[in-house]
């Protein structure tokens, strides 16, 4: 049996999030020696009979936690004696049903911030705090000579947002921002290549004026640094993301500002860096046209990912979780 059981998505190339910490996740445990199993979430109940009989030590979490989580957390307590921990890269513990409360789950949460689902979904987990950055390594060197998209205009400023074409995502802020604007600024939007469009988004955007594209972009630094300003217009009550967002996070590793919602951990984890700012969404389109037009020269640039928002911080916590050193 692997040192690790890992259930989350494993891509060679990932697109989503948490396919993305996931990834990160396993290929830090490995390169720290461990051997690692993966099990995509989908396929947990095939894997729990042989998990009864191979009695595994350490298995983590990377999605949600979620009331599957919570359910399979559980029946691993009860059937093995494996110490269970979660990465919680998008919680969802509030729908948990009642009866699953209050039971022994996980012993460790690993966390942007502390939750009182935590206690009442996992009540004896100890909470450790780390921000669910990302590697900046992976972004890779950017070449000034790369134009993602040749039929943008050149000299025009340019916003972007990455990420699922959905309602709740709050695109319509930015179909806002882009009308108010009209030709004097383009906005690009970066659409999944894996999850298809809400009905109505793609033409609702581009009846705006906003650029929609749907691929999958390699050099990310390339893309974040071919904008002026990248944005992040999501509510939080429509949890249409994971908490601390990769995409904001990717465009401050690559020094390019960014104005965003105060959408879940980001300004716990952003307050302070240079090159971010936050505003509410009834605020959200007069601080993009600002930012972009009016007073082009608040657009700082930020010095890049702070140490705190590193991904191997993460990795460092589950092993100490594991009871590693190293």
């Amino acid at each position: 049996m692997a040192d690790f059981i890992v259930v989350g998505d494993y891509e060679p190339h990932p697109s989503e999030g948490m396919q993305v910490i996931s990834k990160t996740l396993v290929d830090g445990l490995r390169a720290a020696g461990h051997t690692v199993q993966v099990v995509p979430p989908r396929r947990m109940s095939l894997w729990l009979v042989r998990f009864v009989i191979t009695r595994p030590g350490r298995v983590v979490f990377t999605h949600g936690p979620g009331t599957g989580v919570v359910l399979w957390s559980a029946l691993l307590r009860i059937l093995t004696r494996a110490r269970v921990i979660w990465v919680a890269t998008r919680p969802d513990l509030r729908r948990v049903p009642a009866l699953l409360t209050g039971r022994r789950t996980a012993h460790v949460v690993i966390g942007n911030s502390p939750r009182p689902e935590f206690l009442r979904c996992a009540p004896e987990a100890r909470f450790s705090q780390k921000f669910i950055g990302i590697d900046p390594e992976r972004l890779g060197a950017w070449s000034s000579d790369a134009v993602p998209w040749p039929e943008l205009a050149i000299g025009v400023p340019t916003a972007l947002h990455v990420g699922h074409l959905r309602h709740n995502r709050g695109l319509d802020l930015l179909v806002e921002a882009k009308r108010r604007m009209g030709d004097r600024a383009q906005v690009v939007v970066l659409g999944s290549p894996t999850f298809p469009p809400d009905p109505g988004v793609v033409e609702e955007l581009v009846a705006a004026g906003v650029v929609v594209h749907r691929e999958f972009i390699g050099n990310l630094a390339a893309l974040y640094g071919a904008v002026d300003l990248y944005l992040f217009p999501v509510r939080s009550e429509a949890a249409g993301a994971i908490d601390l967002p990769l995409g904001v996070l990717e465009a401050v590793a690559c020094g390019t500002p960014v104005v965003s919602t105060p959408f879940g951990s980001l300004t716990a984890a952003l307050a302070d860096v240079p090159g971010v700012r936050f505003a509410e969404p009834g605020e959200y389109a007069d601080a993009v046209v600002t930012t972009l037009l009016v007073d082009p020269a608040s657009r700082q640039a930020p010095d890049g990912l702070p140490e705190s928002l590193h991904a191997q911080r993460v990795t460092a916590a589950v092993l100490d979780a594991a009871g590693v050193t190293s």
